[in-house]
């Protein structure tokens, strides 16, 4: 009776442990491919621009319009989408800062989420809102000026639920 327990035993440990080597072994030049599929491995290269150029920041489109009575704003992008896969951007938020200063203005998001087939161009509508801090900044650093060069820094965006999130430190100049 001891011999089969004991023979049970070892079949039970090699089931459970020769599959887990097994696959060690497959991967073991590149443990990090066993827990991501190559599929996401890829998209985060093309992201990063390891596989090209990257990601391109997305193109405005016309003058963007701002309504003096509720203070918001409104701006319009062109974006193509340089993956190999459809993908759905579900949300992107962030600060809008002045480039001179580098003064925080206020904030905008994605009015609403897209869906954009590999290779294809669509136009996002990011909508946002001045603080008054902002405005201030404006009347009196900017007065005279036209136009203002403003970035989206400390942003975060979800693409189909992969979420990335950088603040100023990550972003670079």
């Amino acid at each position: 009776m001891d011999k089969i327990r004991l023979i049970l035993t070892l079949v039970t440990i090699a089931i459970v442990v020769i599959p887990i080597v097994g696959m060690l072994l497959a991967y073991q030049g590149n443990l990090l491919d066993l827990f991501i599929p190559p599929g996401i491995a890829e998209v985060a290269d093309d992201f990063m621009g390891g596989n090209g150029p990257g990601l391109e920041p997305p193109l405005m489109v016309g003058e963007p319009t701002y309504d003096e009575e509720t203070e918001t704003f409104s701006a319009t992008f062109e974006f193509t989408n340089p993956f190999p896969i459809d993908i759905t951007i579900n949300s992107l938020s962030g600060n809008i800062e002045c480039v001179e200063h580098h003064f925080t203005l206020g904030n905008a998001s994605l009015s609403e989420a897209i869906s954009i087939d590999a290779g294809e161009t669509e136009m996002l509508t990011i909508n946002g809102k001045w603080t008054n801090a902002g405005k201030s900044h404006f009347q009196n650093d900017h007065a005279d000026e036209e136009f203002v060069v403003v970035v989206l820094s400390d942003f975060a965006v979800d693409i189909s639920g992969i979420q990335i999130q950088m603040d100023e430190n990550q972003m670079g100049e």
